[in-house]
């Protein structure tokens, strides 16, 4: 975003920064026999008309029934590969450079919280839920609202936000490199430039705050420790993964295991791991002073002591790479908040009146959700996992949501996943019904429905 003024550098700043709650594709990862981090073979079949499998839930077992369908859903994928009925990806496209240089690619934590309720809706029966807050960005309904990026672009004309530094080396990378970067025609621009930035592994110490009135505000030594416990098991198991299992991965695996666990190697890795729990709010206290945002009990939501172990977290993770469905053209560095909103808005006509797929790109790439004109939403997602039936059972055991750097509750809802159209009841006869994967498209409903679907079929959510 250049030649704009510093208000509305800030302005279009919040609003590209709340585009990082999304997902996209890639190889999914699974745990062996000896619990070490994994990864799924991708796919690479093309996602047109194919023989698709269903996964059918039936008293918390999966089973399979394959049948002809034509899918625009997400499933892991390599995306440098080339797909059949589409056009060869370039050399010079920017996730092929991604891959040649993987200090370029964004990585992202996220926490994902689940549980099995009884529902009142469903005469009793018990469901399986997904902790969301409402989007931030328009993009879509519901999204889990804690994303924390280690690693990602910035406008090189911005100065990074709190919490956050440019990288050193630096490293810049040029909006032309974009697909979506208008070229020709009556859209033509100069191009512009995105500079790698890092959160600082103190970021939520208080010498890293800048106003004396919240000092101590966002330092928590306790979830520090869980979360530096967390990241020292992740270490553990993607460490051993790419020692053993390097003959048997593709290079696309490889490469994005090698890409997280570098990011994972670095102290801030802490830092981000923090931020998305506290985003997630299970740590968080039950009761706020509301004058200065304070804890005014020691009670959290969660206590550490009922809390999940790292040790069941790090086996629980999994990582899958996003990759938006990003505005065409892209939109000029100049554009307003409000300009920007009404073409998310406005994406849905144009799209249909262009006759550009709203499923996959040009290149037969399949979409995991929509973005923003965000470019860090094409990023390898790392997923933590954390299973909340036991410690979060009653339907009014919801904690709130914040902002990275927020001290105000947002709120957050407990939804099945029924609602959020990652799976469907379907009728089998005699009055019975089957519950099974969804095949409609989830992005505009939930920006990560696609990933929870993963999640499913890789088995680390089990649905009832």
């Amino acid at each position: 975003m250049m030649l704009c003024t510093k208000s509305t550098i800030a302005s279009l700043f919040l609003v590209v920064f709340a585009g990082l709650h999304c997902a996209s594709s890639f190889s999914s990862v699974r745990h062996g026999s000896h619990g070490q981090l994994m990864l799924s073979k991708s796919t690479t079949s093309p996602p047109s008309q194919t023989r698709t499998s269903s996964t059918v839930i039936t008293h918390n077992s999966i089973s399979t029934s394959t049948y002809a369908t034509i899918s625009n859903c997400w499933t892991p994928q390599d995306l440098t590969k080339n797909n059949e009925g589409f056009l060869p990806i370039p050399p010079n496209d920017y996730i092929k450079k991604y891959q040649s240089n993987p200090q370029l690619w964004p990585v992202e934590f996220f926490v994902i919280v689940f549980r099995h309720v009884k529902s009142p809706h469903r005469n009793g029966k018990t469901t399986t839920q997904i902790l969301v807050r409402k989007s931030a960005n328009g993009t879509s309904k519901y999204g889990v609202g804690t994303g924390v990026p280690v690693t990602r672009w910035m406008l090189s004309l911005q100065s990074p936000p709190r919490g956050y530094q440019v990288a050193k080396p630096e490293i810049t990378f040029d909006a032309s490199n974009f697909p979506e970067f208008s070229t020709g025609g009556e859209d033509s621009r100069s191009s512009w430039t995105y500079s790698k930035i890092d959160i600082c592994k103190d970021a939520f110490h208080s010498d890293a705050t800048t106003d004396e009135d919240d000092m101590n505000i966002f330092e928590d030594a306790q979830l520090q420790e869980y979360a530096s416990n967390i990241r020292q098991q992740l270490q553990q198991d993607l460490s051993q993964r790419l020692q053993t299992d390097k003959e048997e991965l593709s290079d696309w695996d490889f490469n994005v295991l090698s890409t997280v666990n570098s990011v994972i190697d670095n102290d801030n890795s802490v830092a981000a791991i923090q931020g998305s729990f506290r985003m997630s709010g299970l740590f968080g206290y039950t009761c706020y002073n509301t004058v200065d945002s304070t804890a005014s009990n020691n009670q959290r939501f969660v206590n550490f002591d009922n809390a999940p172990s790292p040790t069941s977290l790090a086996k629980s993770t999994r990582i899958y790479t996003m990759f938006p469905q990003m505005p065409d053209p892209m939109p000029s560095p100049t554009s307003t908040p409000q300009e920007l909103k009404e073409e998310i808005l406005s994406r849905p006509r144009r799209m249909q009146e262009s006759g550009r797929d709203p499923h996959k790109d040009k290149y037969g790439r399949v979409y995991t959700h929509i973005s923003t004109s965000n470019v860090s939403n094409t990023i390898h997602g790392v997923y933590i996992t954390f299973d909340a039936t036991d410690i979060l059972p009653g339907l009014e055991d919801v904690p709130p949501a914040y902002d990275l750097f927020g001290t105000r509750p947002i709120e957050r809802e407990f939804v099945s996943v029924d609602d959020l159209k990652v799976t469907e009841e379907v009728e089998v006869g005699a009055g019975q019904t089957q519950t099974i994967i969804g095949e409609c498209d989830t992005k505009d409903q939930f920006i990560s429905g696609f990933i929870v679907r993963q999640l499913i079929r890789d088995g680390v959510i089990g649905v009832k």
